[in-house]
């Protein structure tokens, strides 16, 4: 794609503490479903002709401090996705890349801070206009006693967490009780705020976008619920995104959203381009959103950074588009480069 051949320190998070490159190369050979994103993105690289450097982070930043020194990378792939296990603190790691002024894949920590909160998101998309669900937030410092103005059904489920983890089919309540009972166990379970929000029933729309200034915009994906009867909720819990068994039984899978006429498709790629502006979001994101029975579009959230294995929704929207794999982990590369380098 017209690159040099980089340095390139591929960071990722582990749960214990970082084991040595060559101990995580063999944790990729051992165990390559865990590592898939990680081991994808890596081989990609190699074969595009980078020197990959790997580099598991845990809970100390000494070790990202020393690579940096030692390496000294062209850029840092960024696939860090918490630090010593805590989500929040994922923008932390960026913003230090960003005081040693060293190049980094993806968001910068100000967009990864703000869609980390899916309820700031809404009220900015509100203010511009755009539809979002009704909700309300719940801190674990304040917890909500009453719920004033929720339309039920609802959706209810930690703040700030991604990969729909901490959402089940107990999510889905129907009244305030129930609501306020989920609102709990998340609060005491999870230890974090939490949103509920207007259950909207409708298509489960994903759409990858890549860019700085000039976006481009991939076909929108669906995860289709073909064994769901049709008065259940039909939602993505974290079972339904990564429990293959549990996806079987119940015929979930994702694939090329079928049946959308060009009026649909321009408006859902009107309302992607402004979400992923108005966050200020850089290299590339997917966009969640559900399509009503009246048509009307409806954001979910925004998902700076997202898993890009070869046979994650974003890759597979690339390939769609006519992109291979190598070349949507070289575009994401050249994105991250400094103009002109």
């Amino acid at each position: 794609m017209g690159v040099r051949k980089l340095r390139i320190l591929l960071l990722f998070d582990v749960p214990w503490a970082p084991p040595e490159p060559e101990e995580l190369k063999r944790m990729f050979r051992e165990d390559p479903e865990e590592w898939r994103g990680e081991r994808d993105v890596r081989d990609a690289l190699e074969r595009l002709g980078h020197d990959v450097t790997l580099l598991g982070i845990h809970d100390s930043i000494s070790p990202l401090l020393t690579a940096i020194e030692n390496v000294k990378p062209d850029l840092v792939f960024n696939m860090c996705e918490s630090f010593a296990r805590d989500r929040d603190l994922e923008p932390n790691l960026i913003a230090l890349l960003e005081l040693l002024k060293v190049p980094f894949t993806g968001a910068r920590p100000g967009a990864l801070r703000l869609c980390k909160d899916k309820g700031l998101t809404k009220k900015i998309l509100g203010f511009h206009r755009m539809r979002v669900p009704r909700f309300e937030v719940s801190t674990t410092s304040k917890p909500h006693k009453a719920l004033r103005h929720l339309k039920y059904p609802c959706v209810v489920k930690p703040l700030g967490f991604e990969g729909s983890e901490g959402i089940a089919q107990t999510s889905f309540v129907e009244n305030r009780s129930d609501c306020l009972e989920r609102i709990d166990f998340i609060h005491k379970r999870f230890g974090v705020d939490a949103i509920a929000e207007e259950y909207i029933d409708g298509r489960e729309i994903y759409v990858g976008i890549l860019g700085r200034e000039r976006l481009t915009v991939l076909p929108p994906r669906e995860l289709f619920f073909r064994e769901i009867p049709d008065d259940k909720p039909r939602i993505a819990t974290f079972k339904a995104k990564w429990d293959e068994n549990y996806r079987k039984r119940w015929g979930i899978d994702s694939g090329r959203a079928k049946q959308m006429d060009q009026k649909l498709q321009r408006r859902i790629e009107e309302i992607c381009r402004k979400v992923y502006k108005l966050f200020q979001i850089d290299g590339y994101a997917r966009i969640d959103l559900r399509v009503a029975p009246d048509g009307d579009v409806v954001f979910i959230e925004a998902n700076p950074n997202p898993s890009i294995a070869k046979d994650d929704d974003f890759a597979l929207a690339a390939k769609q588009a006519g992109m291979t794999y190598d070349e949507l982990i070289g575009k994401i590369v050249t994105l991250a480069l400094p103009k002109g380098a």
